[in-house]
């Protein structure tokens, strides 16, 4: 009996031993596999890190070249600060790179997007509107009942009443958008005919939106970035900036006849005519481009808001090289109305796919053909809206009629970053909108993914 007890005692006693080292080497594995989990955790952060910094890194080499570009243009070619900024589109770091691309014309192009390219949602008319695939009238109606200051709703449109009506009521902007996502919010829009393929609006193919119906957004798979009207429309792209020299604009409102004489190469008589004109309240630049200047000097009076005006001397007509300058370094803007915000960007037609052309029925198909084929002629594009004046179709009538449609320089462009960490290969995108109408160069807007 005493034997069976002894072996009884060790049989319990080996048991222990081994649930003890069992208990030991669970925990032991615990620990081990916790170590390697934050191990693991460590390096992705370290590396998502590393590669958020490298995409960081190539928005401030394309900030650096769109500053230098500014201050110093190129006043052959229209085309150079999309060229310099190509060129630092991508790079190796240290464990990082970057590189910075966008979708166009079916192709992939280096360096950012020019939101120039694209029409102006605040600018557009319901003519422009029904041009567009998928559009209705009830749609159109109500994307510019969206964005007009009142409450009156057109015929087929929709305003307060209708959103605040709604299970999860929000009123309607009742200004201009202030991101193309804001189509999305009018009433009968849906969201795959603003984003298209292009499902997180960044303006790239990115793989999920490329293989047809493995996941989403439903796509064709044919290597092409359909991006709906995201790829016809923007509410970034912003009018003025600097001049073409990159001095500020000279505001005709306000100049003296020296400044003006000094600024575009006039004499005396044209400078004062020029002046006298512009402090009307009813002068307009597509007036001076249409008119010549000796007939628009005598309708500067007191009665139409300027000062009285008498020429001493005979007024000459405006050279082409004064046009030019006219239309690339002043402006007639009133000075009260910088407060109401900046404008919405005119279409650069230097910059935009051929076919964007026709969503703008002021432009017909023919005149549209000419001005694509003659940009394309020219290695520096227009770098001045006065070259337009070139192409056979266009007079000064018809060149004054385009001036609040088109323009040949850009201040707002979209660059989708991606920096990627070498080691993890982690990949780190940073969409961000650059403002260069003021400088230092601002960042509208920035997204990290």
């Amino acid at each position: 009996m005493k034997a069976i007890r002894r072996s009884s005692r060790r049989a319990f006693a080996t048991l222990l031993v081994l649930w003890a080292a069992t208990i030991a080497s669970l925990v032991l594995v615990a620990l081990e596999a916790t170590a390697w989990r934050q191990a693991v955790a460590g390096r992705e952060a370290v590396a998502r890190v590393r590669a958020k910094w490298a995409a960081r890194a190539g928005i401030e080499a394309t900030i650096a070249r769109l500053e230098s570009d500014t201050l110093n243009p190129d006043p052959s070619s229209a085309f150079t600060i999309q060229d310099d900024m190509a060129q630092v589109a991508s790079a190796g770091l240290l464990n990082a790179s970057y590189s910075i691309q966008h979708f166009q014309d079916n192709q992939v192009r280096d360096g950012p997007a020019d939101a120039h390219a694209k029409l102006n949602i605040n600018l557009v008319t319901k003519d422009d509107l029904m041009a567009v695939p998928d559009m209705t009238e009830d749609i159109a109606d109500s994307i510019l009942d969206w964005i007009d200051a009142d409450d009156d709703t057109r015929d087929l449109g929709a305003e307060s009443g209708f959103y605040l009506s709604l299970k999860h009521p929000y009123p309607p902007r009742n200004g201009p958008m202030r991101t193309i996502q804001e189509l999305e919010l009018v009433a009968g829009v849906h969201v795959e005919s603003v984003r298209g393929e292009d499902w997180n609006l960044n303006g790239r193919l990115d793989p999920n939106e490329d293989d047809g119906d493995a996941s989403w957004p439903p796509d064709n798979a044919d290597g092409k970035l359909d991006a709906g009207w995201s790829a016809i429309f923007t509410a970034s792209s912003v009018d003025g900036g600097l001049a073409a020299s990159g001095q500020p604009r000279l505001n005709l409102r306000t100049a003296t006849s020296s400044d003006a004489a000094q600024r575009l190469g006039l004499d005396s008589a044209q400078a004062d005519a020029l002046v006298a004109y512009a402090a009307q309240s009813t002068s307009t630049m597509a007036d001076l481009i249409r008119t010549d200047l000796p007939a628009l000097a005598p309708a500067a009076n007191p009665g139409g808001g300027g000062q009285a005006f008498s020429a001493a001397a005979p007024i000459q007509p405006l050279t082409r090289d004064q046009l030019r300058l006219l239309l690339d370094e002043t402006t007639i803007d009133d000075p009260a109305a910088a407060a109401t915000g900046p404008r919405p960007g005119r279409l650069n037609i230097n910059t935009c796919a051929s076919d964007i052309l026709q969503y703008l029925p002021a432009i017909d198909p023919g005149l549209a053909d000419v001005l694509i084929l003659e940009r394309d002629g020219r290695a520096g594009g227009f770098t001045s809206l006065i070259d337009l004046l070139d192409v056979p179709a266009i007079t000064r009538d018809r060149l004054a009629a385009l001036l609040p449609i088109l323009d040949v320089r850009s201040n707002v462009y979209i660059l989708s970053c991606r920096g990627v960490d070498a080691s993890t290969g982690m990949q780190v995108e940073i969409v961000a909108t650059l403002d260069r109408s003021t400088l230092p160069v601002v960042i509208k807007d920035l997204v990290t993914r």
